[in-house]
């Protein structure tokens, strides 16, 4: 059976017994040589409400990386650092260039205003390309989406109803354009497939080749995507 989580299984002589760990997104099983991979599966089932609470309270108390909003700052935009420029002027304004995120402001001294500014301006950018993104994998799957949502989620970055209601949060606009993409095919190809069965994997895969390249990189990343 698949899973949405990785799972790394190691059989030894030294046990008598099964053990469970998840650490960095991963259910890590250590197993004695004569359990089958079948009763593997059932123990794993038997576990899977406390493999899913492990998880995302994994995600939840991963560390945020913080931002100090001065010069020459880090800031991701599409998989991308840029430098943050800061420029005193009677308008504001933010421009990105080949290597800069630039922000003109009156307030370049205020950490807060400048970090409003920059929040506006990803959160109308982030919406302006998910739109579009989303209209596209729409039509190319064959699905329809009720209503578009976003929002900044503390344990997800994207989710789909069955009201069709599909919500993804803005911050997704600092990953990588591949990972905004497998993003939008995962939670538009829960409208045909619910869950995370075998068949939703297989139907995310005909879209997206190399999505768990993807996947991985969103869940080893997510402290990253923070202003």
């Amino acid at each position: 059976m698949k899973y949405n989580f990785n799972i790394k299984i190691k059989k030894t002589n030294r046990i008598r017994t099964v053990s469970f760990l998840v650490k960095n997104q991963e259910l890590l099983i250590s197993v004695p040589k004569f359990i089958s991979n079948k009763e593997i599966d059932r123990l794993i089932l038997s576990k899977i409400n406390w493999i899913n609470k492990k998880l995302s309270s994994e995600k939840l108390n991963t560390p945020l990386i913080a931002k100090s909003f001065v010069n020459g700052e880090k800031l991701m935009f599409f998989g991308k650092n840029y430098s943050l420029k800061l420029e005193e002027s009677c308008f504001t304004n933010i421009v990105l260039d080949l290597n800069n995120i630039i922000v003109s402001s009156m307030d370049i001294n205020n950490q807060d205003k400048v970090k409003n500014i920059i929040r506006n301006w990803y959160i109308v950018e982030s919406k302006k390309y998910l739109i579009k993104t989303n209209s596209y994998y729409e039509k190319l799957i064959g699905v329809s989406t009720r209503k578009l949502l976003f929002g900044e989620y503390k344990s997800k970055w994207g989710s789909c109803n069955s009201q069709k209601r599909v919500s993804y949060d803005w911050r997704i606009i600092m990953a990588p354009i591949e990972v905004i993409h497998y993003l939008v095919i995962h939670e538009l190809c829960h409208i045909i497939h619910p869950n995370h069965s075998q068949y939703f994997w297989m139907l995310v895969e005909k879209y997206m080749k190399d999505y768990k390249l993807h996947k991985k990189w969103l869940k080893l990343n997510s402290n990253k995507l923070v202003i």
